[in-house]
């Protein structure tokens, strides 16, 4: 059996008509020499239209439904580009999440994949040179239809590749790679020829949206290199992801500034101070499938009182305030306040721990500009700052350019 590439092209990427003709002739050209694996989002913005349609029949859509309507937009797109590369002479064959045996846990639009029935694919490369797989949606056991939620593709991508043993995975999409910054928006931002997966990890969790997390830990777990490719430069080699620590030929300290706009902050407030109440907030936040991400408690020792504060993803801030105003009563909580007005400012790099003056001269470019940190958060690849959404771009140009960022090692 030839070896397998692996591609995965983004909603940009298969926008329209023309663009799925150009991503037919990059499959073509990579069929003459390998199986090719085509994993495809859906065309341009047909999710966020989708997810629209069913908000003008239901407030707060039912998740079975919702994961049903939205999978569609990826059908769309498998059909498209198989009937594109049929067309010029390639046997191609497209597959829905269902068909080609992704199985994911009984959680709907935020599955995760739980086992992938890779001979499915093996198979089909004994009639087809090239198969053509939906991504962001699998399939539950019973067989309800599921997506992976935002950036879910990139996760169908990296699994796949891992269930049919490929050692690369392209991830094409409408940039260069990956930048120390947003080039769209931070002047100077350079491209990283090289990172590491610790340092991709970092910058996709704190919104830089050029490949999704879940995607990087898979591929770090089964050892599979990551390319961020150009669809229209197919020339370019983009920047390549992979364990890097070996081979970096210069110690980078940073590696880049990030910011997540997705966001907004929650707190429940005056809550009595007694053991198990974070256990209990957490708890039922999880049982909605809720992630929460920083967290901040705040003690007032002369009533027993804490505030507990904590971001979360902006599309689960309705169902995060009706969750913890049905802990309110319960715990004799005062209050439950929001703050939708947010942005996560983030700097990151592997040489961060254990050097306080770096996080001492992030806070004073701030502190210099009138720029107010409403909270703070660090671990060792990462310090994070949330500012008002407002103030989210200065910030990260301000923090891009004291760096130096600019002058970045492209090669590292």
């Amino acid at each position: 059996m030839n070896e397998i590439a692996v591609l995965k092209f983004g909603g940009t990427s298969v926008k329209n008509i023309g663009r799925i003709q150009h991503v037919c002739e990059i499959a073509s050209a990579i069929s003459k020499s390998h199986h090719v694996l085509v994993i495809v989002s859906a065309m341009g913005d047909t999710t966020d239209y989708l997810m629209k349609l069913s908000k003008q029949c239901a407030a707060v859509p039912d998740k079975r439904e919702l994961d049903l309507l939205l999978s569609t937009g990826e059908q769309i797109s498998i059909a498209l580009v198989a009937m594109t590369l049929r067309s010029i002479g390639v046997k191609a064959r497209s597959f829905t999440g269902q068909q080609v045996g992704i199985f994911t846990e009984s959680v709907h639009t935020k599955a995760r994949i739980v086992d992938i029935k890779g001979d499915t694919i093996k198979n089909a490369f004994k009639e087809h040179d090239v198969i053509v797989v939906a991504g962001f949606q699998g399939v539950t056991e019973t067989g309800d239809v599921t997506t992976l939620g935002r950036g879910g593709s990139d996760t169908t991508a990296v699994a796949l590749a891992a269930a049919v043993g490929a050692h690369t995975c392209d991830i094409y999409t409408d940039v260069d790679g990956i930048y120390t910054a947003d080039p769209n928006t931070i002047k100077g931002a350079r491209l990283l020829k090289r990172i590491s997966y610790g340092e991709v990890l970092e910058l996709a969790r704190m919104g830089s949206q050029v490949i999704h997390p879940r995607a990087v830990e898979l591929a770090r777990q089964y050892g599979i290199k990551l390319r961020v490719r150009n669809t229209f430069k197919p020339e370019n080699e983009g920047t390549t992801i992979d364990g890097g620590e070996p081979q970096m030929e210069i110690f980078r300290t940073i590696s880049g500034v990030a910011i997540d706009k997705d966001q907004a902050c929650v707190a429940i407030m005056d809550v009595p101070d007694q053991p198990g109440i974070a256990g209990k907030i957490t708890k039922a936040l999880a049982d909605d499938n809720i992630a929460i991400d920083m967290i901040m408690q705040s003690f007032h020792p002369s009533i027993g009182l804490n505030n507990i504060t904590f971001t979360v993803n902006d599309a689960d801030l309705d169902h995060t305030i009706a969750t913890l105003r049905q802990l309110q009563e319960q715990m004799k909580a005062k209050e439950v306040k929001a703050d939708p007005d947010i942005a996560k400012v983030s700097l990151i790099g592997a040489g961060l721990s254990g050097q306080p003056q770096i996080a001492a001269k992030l806070f004073a470019v701030l502190g210099n500009a009138g720029i107010n940190i409403k909270m703070i958060s660090s671990s060792e690849m990462k310090i994070t700052c949330v500012v008002a959404r407002a103030d989210a771009q200065t910030a990260a140009q301000l923090i891009h350019d004291a760096f130096e960022l600019t002058g970045a090692i492209s090669s590292a």
